[in-house]
């Protein structure tokens, strides 16, 4: 959409209206036509939705906070959100705050931008017949039948007595306000979250105001006010991560999860994955873990060209409660007699689809054995996956229950870190990040961790132990297995 006259014959000025308020899509690609690339993903999506149903509340003081990576148009979208309000709202007062006066002028010229686009102005109207008071900090104009005030302050200004034309902000946007520089200081940081909450958020109009702040983690040591702020039931949260907990990037077409890990392996290379796992994942619980140091793991035992020894695949089925992990299915293939996870999918999976992946594996990495933990219901896999596998016509892939042993959980996982940091099993590149999230996030004295894959990682041992010869690579699955499988998963949706 490169400007509204093109639209001419598609859309009246009243459809692009409906358009604009309804889909965030269509009011990027409308207000910043030279910019807009990529369709905003889900995820922004549900944001998005709940932005607007708090804008419009009445007599609201709702806190926000929302934390997005590092490299994701955060910014970028919060620009677009105060376009809305002034389009499509019947707030009056935007105040927005950045970590200093400089940062905080770029966002709020950035909007006014947009309002000068062509588009914006045909469909909307021209703001600059209503304009009061236009300086870099501050912006006041008649616009769609209201007064509009815009402005603009960093996290050293003083908010008291502000009142233009009679009115207080109902809404604050806090953009970044706290540097990483000043984040090392506990002394700073705590000044600054006094001066957020005692000061700025005072100065609000009396008839409600919606509080935003938006940021992403610091890892510790550093003093994350939005940390703080996760852990306040007093606000609302949306944190979210670059990579998520099925492994795809939170913006494929702008992040690609190759491009992610590839960002990932530089900080763990440098030392440093604790900075990787709070500003791009948002894990702020990362460098918490002290039980195994991945900045120094032995390389991986595998040399270009080399077959694999063997392989197999493991489902560490959740527990069935509402409240469980998720389900983990990983793929292994054996170098030098140790177990390399290659492969791994993670999420709250139904059986078909748990079986459905594994089968996935096995017929496309030519594997015979899939190991499933053989606890409470979960042993019912093993019952369905041959049953599934004789409805394809599929022979030579075998399901076989692996139990855990007398040891608890977390005991096992602490024997995993140890044999993870001597080298007697490894994970590879692409199956990292979400491993080592859990890992960071380990803590042995809880029995709530999200552990799915340690958990998985746990029985990679016990399985070539237990089945050394279904784990050698002596099968030859056809390719008409192969497409019985999409055949049946086409034919059969209610299953998978």
């Amino acid at each position: 959409m490169a400007n509204i006259e093109q639209q001419e014959g598609r859309y009246s000025v009243d459809e692009v209206i409906a358009n604009a308020e309804g889909s965030l899509d269509f009011l990027c690609a409308l207000a910043m036509p030279h910019v807009y690339e990529y369709a905003f993903p889900p995820k922004y999506l549900d944001l998005w939705s709940g932005l607007k149903d708090y804008i419009h509340r009445v007599r609201d003081f709702s806190q926000l906070a929302v934390g997005l990576p590092r490299g994701f148009s955060k910014t970028t979208l919060f620009k677009l959100f105060c376009l809305y309000i002034i389009l499509f709202t019947k707030r009056n007062f935007i105040l927005v705050i950045c970590a200093n006066e400089d940062k905080a002028v770029d966002f709020i010229t950035d909007v006014m931008n947009m309002l000068r686009e062509p588009n914006i102005k045909s469909v909307f109207g021209d703001y600059t017949i209503g304009i009061e008071t236009s300086t870099k900090q501050k912006h006041v104009f008649t616009y769609r039948g209201r007064k509009i005030i815009l402005k603009a302050l960093g996290s050293n200004g003083d908010p008291r007595g502000i009142n233009v034309n009679h009115q207080r902000p109902d809404v604050m946007i806090f953009d970044d306000m706290q540097s990483k520089e000043l984040a090392e200081s506990q002394l700073l940081s705590e000044a600054l979250e006094r001066w957020l909450v005692g000061t700025v958020m005072k100065a609000k109009s009396p008839k409600g105001c919606l509080y935003i702040f938006i940021a992403n983690m610091y890892p510790k040591p550093y003093h994350s006010i939005l940390r703080k702020l996760k852990d306040n039931p007093n606000w609302v949260k949306f944190i979210v991560g670059g990579i998520l907990a099925d492994g795809s990037s939170l913006w494929g077409e702008l992040q690609p999860v190759e491009q992610l890990i590839r960002e990932y392996e530089n900080d763990l290379a440098a030392g440093h994955p604790e900075i990787f796992h709070a500003e791009v994942l948002n894990d702020e619980t990362a460098s918490v873990n002290n039980l195994i140091d991945l900045s120094k793991l032995p390389p991986i035992p595998i040399r270009p060209g080399e077959i694999p020894a063997g392989n197999f695949v493991i489902i560490d089925p959740a527990s069935g409660k509402v409240n469980s992990d998720d389900i983990a299915i990983g793929y292994f293939e054996v170098y030098d007699s140790f177990p390399v996870m290659m492969e791994v999918r993670a999420g709250k999976f139904s059986p078909g689809e748990t079986i459905r992946i594994a089968l996935e594996f096995c017929l496309r990495k030519n594997c015979r054995l899939v190991a499933i933990e053989g606890v409470a219901y979960q042993s019912t896999l093993a019952y369905w996956f041959d049953f599934i596998c004789l409805q394809l016509g599929i022979t030579g892939i075998e399901a076989m229950e692996i139990f855990p042993g007398g040891n608890s959980k977390n005991s096992r996982i602490l024997t995993l870190f140890k044999a993870y940091s001597a080298g007697e099993i490894f994970i590879y590149e692409s199956a990292r990040a979400m491993a080592h999230t859990e890992i960071r996030q380990f803590n042995p004295l809880r029995r709530d961790n999200v552990d799915n894959i340690l958990d998985l990682l746990t029985y990679a041992p016990r399985v070539m132990l237990e089945f050394p010869d279904l784990i050698m690579n002596n099968n030859v699955i056809s390719q008409q297995e192969y497409q019985a499988l999409e055949v049946f998963t086409e034919q059969h949706n209610c299953c998978f």
